[in-house]
């Protein structure tokens, strides 16, 4: 099911965290659930709490190049296998699946409806 609004893309995350969990015990990012947090706005155009730099958590209609993603699929020079943060979440494996991160990256290049 495609994800339609930010409510969901939130709620698909935490879902996901939590099956993960249930399966070896990953419950959250180690900067906490910062998504549940933040309002729309803050998500779509703010940063990630507590990350130095200062690391953009998406780009707007531009998933290939969004923080998130990259994140998820420990790739780019942040998340990579050498990067200095590597890949999300960072106390797995389990990580998000390919369809998973997919589906979040369909919601990013659809414009982030709201």
């Amino acid at each position: 099911m495609p994800l339609k609004t930010f409510a969901q893309v939130q709620q698909f995350i935490d879902q996901v965290l939590t099956q993960n969990s249930e399966i070896d015990g990953v419950s959250a990012a180690p900067h906490g659930s910062f998504w549940t947090a933040l309002s729309y706005q803050e998500f779509t155009t703010g940063n990630v709490p507590g990350v130095s730099p200062a690391t953009p958590i998406l780009i707007v209609g531009d998933s290939k190049n969004s923080n998130i993603i990259q994140a998820l699929l420990g790739v780019g020079p942040l998340f990579g296998p050498n990067g200095a943060i590597g890949q999300m979440p960072g106390n797995g494996p389990p990580f998000f699946t390919q369809d998973q991160i997919q589906q979040i990256a369909d919601w990013i290049d659809a414009g982030c409806p709201q």
